[in-house]
């Protein structure tokens, strides 16, 4: 009995092993052998680019004195301030902090690349380091940056660096899609700060930095092609370094900052060729000016922890030479100490954790209330300067507060506006991705174009020739306009327009649909738009879909013949074998 049943499992195995093939092929279509382009040619930007430039200490002495064509020509179309205003300490670190949450350092936490903390300072036993006391910029950083929250909102976003410190903008998260900093191998042997250091490498680094910008262009080219949003955020090291070595008006240095507009030139050129300017807006900016110092009149002791003039008991903090945070290590002594200061011809102003006499004013005063800022921020009259570096160029005070700001690219609205601050650059970047900057105390300027946020699906993707496409496209405009339409727009894989449809809208947000029949195979480029009357695009999204044949499987007799014999054979085996079995045995 056991042997017949096994038989018979064999057997049956064996019989619907013909089968499945042409069951199978009864079921399935043919499928398609296009497949869907997603490099389709479209000449129409539907996204948003925010593209943020910032070259390192560029002073509007120094911009005014070299020949910049590029940066003109920007500043002539677009908004140019030469007045526009960064935060204390107006040093490095601290403004691009600033920059990227639209809030001085109280708020944001980083007062400077490393400082102290004040109150464990304050509480630190004789014995202990004031290391135990240290901090650095993560160590600071207290709110969302700019590159965080666009990252949140599906926004794509890109950090081009020189100084590998201004990682921070991309918040304590690392937000960035691509982070692309200067190789030390670039850099080269010596230090940029130093006079000995090669000019030849300086704009090796620029160059670099430039074709690190236009491949990250490139990459993102086709997602804002498609209707997605990104931010570009570039900086320039120089002409910070050059100008601490060999001076704010050496002829090198002017030449450097000529080399650095043909750089953003050619950034310039690349948007424009690749038709994205139109759907950019740009912001070419410092993050502090630079003035003279004398070498000579360095104000820290040669541990360049200390005050050489202040004997009082402390620690000091510089930010890049004209500003000093000075930490007491009894903060009961701030009065005796602002009064020591307030005696010496290098002290320009004085702020103070509580209010002293003598003093300019409250480290509340500055946007400098916070645990990492000194008990005393000092403020230096050039030509004195405190640093660990040996140059002829300083900056951190009030005297280098004052920086370029120029806004530009087709995006930009030129409305007329105050002199701008560092810390509104963020709040308008927001606005343009439709987005707050929660812990922003600068203003979002009205300087924007309004924009559309687009999305569409297309039902089916896939279609057959000749049926019907339904399309659903769903808006969200930045504010009541008049006059607009949303369209719908089909292209071929030769980029020729095949169909076309406008439907007038007034309200900021709602939903359409569209239909549309397609009678040649291929594959297909959709755009949904939101446009003005002239023809400007406020927005949109782009899509692929496949157009195919429907084909007719014939269906498939012989093979079934075949399987039907071959299983009435094996059944007809399974009937005769038992019963001649059978008959043997009895």
């Amino acid at each position: 009995m056991i042997r017949r049943r096994t038989i018979f499992l064999i057997l049956m195995i064996i019989s619907l092993a013909a089968v499945p093939l042409s069951q199978i092929y009864l079921m399935q279509e043919s499928q398609p052998a296009t497949r869907i382009k997603i490099n389709s040619i479209n000449t129409k930007p539907l996204g948003k680019l925010g593209m943020i430039v910032i070259v390192d200490a560029l002073n509007t002495t120094l911009l005014q004195t070299a020949d910049t064509p590029n940066i003109d020509q920007l500043a002539s179309e677009g908004l140019s301030f030469l007045n526009a205003k960064t935060v204390l300490p107006s040093a490095t670190t601290a403004a691009h902090v600033a920059l990227v949450t639209g809030a001085p350092p109280e708020i944001n936490g980083v007062v400077n690349t490393v400082a102290y903390n004040a109150t464990k300072y304050h509480e630190l036993l004789p014995d202990e380091s004031p290391d135990t006391a240290f901090v650095d910029y993560f160590d600071m950083l207290r709110v969302k940056t700019l590159p965080e929250i666009a990252k949140e909102n599906g926004v794509k976003v890109g950090l081009i660096i020189s100084k590998s410190k201004l990682e921070v903008m991309a918040g304590l998260s690392h937000a960035a899609d691509k982070m692309i900093l200067l190789p030390n191998d670039v850099i080269g042997p010596g230090d940029p700060h130093d006079a000995s250091y090669p000019y030849a490498n300086r704009l090796k680094c620029i160059e670099w930095i430039t074709n690190a910008t236009l491949k990250t262009i490139e990459e993102f080219y086709q997602y804002i092609l498609s209707g997605e949003s990104a931010l570009l955020i570039v900086h320039y090291a120089e002409p910070d370094y050059i100008q601490g070595a060999l001076g704010v008006l050496n002829p090198k240095t002017i030449q450097l900052v000529e080399y650095i507009d043909s750089q953003i030139g050619r950034i310039i050129n690349e948007l424009k060729s690749l038709n994205l300017w139109s759907r950019t807006f740009f912001v070419l900016t410092a993050d502090h000016g630079f003035t003279p110092v004398d070498p000579n009149l360095n104000l820290l002791s040669n541990d360049y922890m200390h005050l050489s003039a202040l004997h009082i008991e402390h620690i000091v903090r510089e930010t890049a030479g004209l500003l000093v945070f000075i930490y007491l290590k009894n903060i009961n002594l701030l009065q005796d100490a602002v009064n020591e200061l307030k005696s010496y011809p290098w002290v320009r102003n004085l702020w103070t954790r509580y209010p002293v006499e003598n003093a300019s004013g409250t480290l509340s005063d500055v946007g400098l209330n916070n645990e990492f800022a000194g008990d005393i921020v000092l403020d230096i009259n050039p030509p004195y300067y405190a640093s660990k570096y040996y140059g002829v160029g300083a900056h951190g005070g009030t005297v280098t507060q004052k920086i370029p700001m120029i806004f530009a690219g087709g995006l930009l609205s030129k409305n007329n506006i105050a002199a701008p601050s560092i810390i509104d650059i963020a709040p308008t970047l927001a606005k343009l991705y439709g987005f707050n900057m929660p812990n922003a105390t600068g203003k979002a300027l009205d300087i924007v174009k309004p924009t559309a946020d687009v999305s569409i699906k297309a039902n089916p993707g896939i279609a057959y020739i000749g049926t019907t496409v339904n399309f659903y496209l769903n808006y969200t405009i930045s504010t009541t306009l008049s006059g607009l339409h949303a369209s719908l727009e089909i292209y071929d894989e030769n980029y020729n327009k095949i169909f076309s449809r406008n439907e007038s809208i007034s309200s900021t947000s709602g939903s359409l649909s569209f239909t549309a029949s397609i009678d040649k195979e291929g594959t297909y480029r959709v755009l949904g738009l939101i446009a003005d009357n002239d023809g400007n695009i406020l927005g949109g999204k782009a899509i692929n879909i496949l157009v195919v044949k429907k084909e007719t499987v014939p269906y498939p007799v012989e093979k079934v013949a075949i399987a039907l014999s071959i299983t009435a054979i094996f059944t007809a085996i399974l009937i005769v074998i038992p019963i001649k079995m059978r008959r043997k045995i009895e």
